[in-house]
């Protein structure tokens, strides 16, 4: 990480040296950790409240892999570059150091911070670094949050928010259509694994026969099964990353994939949602609020027609394989064939 001389977001040379120069101008160092992934009021509370115990205050910042190794594989939310500005720029913090470390006793010894804060649940008698502090003479201060409110409880409100919809009784005159979307081998070329977003090649005919479809009043959405989440070989955050790269070549179109459901589990995990398992197709029609009979199913696998038949839906089976049996609706050569055949029979079925 490059720094400029004059930034409080310091590495670890520069902290040692910060550390001295406050100590020979006489002030305490007070030392703080956490992840600070989405900053709140709770934060600048805390950091206020902390401020008030020390001359000089230093706010260790966790990195993206520590916070993975204790939040799991889809936090933070916000890169440790984003989140070490964010710090660096309250009035009441000093310096702003990354720490790659899940636990600060490392820092802790290192530096022999005269005042180790922490807030929030945490009590004296819980905190494992204590008797580290305690050892150099150091001292423990733990401050209570008063604003009810956390980093989880936001993204849980965010959460909760993108769920609900509120239509107006005359904005929605008739159930919507939807058409599901396997992804890999169907949208975009079958990549073994895929993780890599550079690698994301839309199939022929999908950008202008996603448009026909989502012209004629589709609604796409995609259902895949991601199994190399679960087998280890990418990570959830990669999956999406990909799914945005996918994104990024549809939108010059104007075609929006209005959501996605995907499994995460392995064949071994024997969930309910793996295709040919149809509960990710359910939702879907659950969430949108329509019936099956006015959905369609579009993959190049057995099981996305297995899965589309025993939910209801319509399929068409993309392959070019002749002789395999298949509960498909109709079997097309391309994308495009497919698409065509949706939008001929739909066309046929509101005529009737």
């Amino acid at each position: 990480m490059a720094l400029s001389k004059h930034s409080k977001i310091l590495d670890r040379e520069a902290l040692q040296t910060w550390v001295s120069v406050q100590r020979s101008g006489g002030k305490t160092i007070g030392f703080t950790c956490g992840a600070f992934d989405i900053l709140h009021a709770g934060h600048v509370e805390y950091l206020t409240a902390a401020r008030a115990y020390c001359g000089a205050l230093l706010v260790a910042v966790n990195s993206d892999s520590s916070i993975k190794s204790y939040k799991g594989e889809l936090r933070p939310i916000n890169k440790q570059e984003h989140r070490l500005k964010v710090v660096a720029a309250l009035e009441d913090v000093d310096a702003v150091t990354l720490m790659e470390e899940s636990r600060p006793a490392g820092l802790i010894e290192l530096l022999k911070p005269d005042v180790y804060i922490k807030g929030g649940d945490y009590t004296g008698g819980n905190l494992r670094s204590k008797p580290l502090v305690e050892s150099y003479g150091g001292l423990v201060v733990t401050i209570p949050i008063d604003s009810e409110i956390s980093t989880t409880a936001i993204l849980e409100r965010a959460a909760q928010l993108e769920l609900h919809d509120r239509v107006a009784p005359e904005a929605r005159t008739q159930q919507p259509r939807l058409v599901f979307l396997d992804r890999d081998g169907t949208l975009i070329r079958d990549v073994p694994f895929l993780h890599d977003p550079s690698r994301v090649e839309l199939m022929p005919g999908v950008l202008d026969r996603l448009k026909a479809l989502q012209e004629a009043g589709f609604t796409l959405v995609v259902i895949t099964n991601q199994q190399g989440i679960g087998l280890g070989y990418y990570s959830e955050q990669e999956f999406f990353e990909v799914n945005q790269a996918l994104f990024r070549q549809l939108a010059p179109a104007g075609i929006k994939i209005a959501r996605i459901y995907y499994c995460p589990h392995s064949l071994a995990d024997e969930c309910d949602c793996r295709k040919p398992g149809k509960l990710l197709l359910e939702r879907a029609v659950n969430y949108f609020g329509t019936k099956p009979e006015l959905c369609y199913m579009v993959g190049d696998s057995i099981s996305d027609c297995e899965a589309a038949a025993s939910a209801g839906c319509a399929s068409v089976l993309i392959s070019e394989k002749s002789g395999v049996e298949a509960p498909c609706s109709y079997r097309a050569s391309s994308f495009r064939e497919a698409a065509d055949w949706i939008l001929t029979r739909s066309t046929a079925s509101h005529m009737a």
